[in-house]
């Protein structure tokens, strides 16, 4: 009975882990509407605007760490299911 609700709650725990990691990828998508919108424009004194491809640099490499993120979190998910949803 124990088990049962430890495994339970991983599953619920790992399910809200993977949701949220789609969140960030859907708004990650919406990034690049944003960006195309960005004009070179000249800051004001003190202030510096990252340019559109500076901006495509920092969403790709955001990408790149979710993607790895998520890698990771299948094989943890393997492993669940392995043994059964065990903690």
């Amino acid at each position: 009975m124990q088990i049962e609700a430890l495994n339970r709650r991983a599953r619920e725990r790992y399910g809200t882990f993977v949701g949220a990691m789609d969140m960030v990828l859907h708004a990650l998508d919406e990034t690049n509407a944003l960006i195309n919108q960005v004009q070179r424009k000249p800051a004001g004194p003190g202030w510096t605007v990252a340019t559109k491809e500076e901006l495509r640099g920092m969403r790709r490499a955001a990408f790149e760490e979710l993607e790895r993120l998520r890698r990771k979190s299948k094989k943890y998910e393997a492993e669940l299911i392995s043994r059964e949803w065990r903690l």
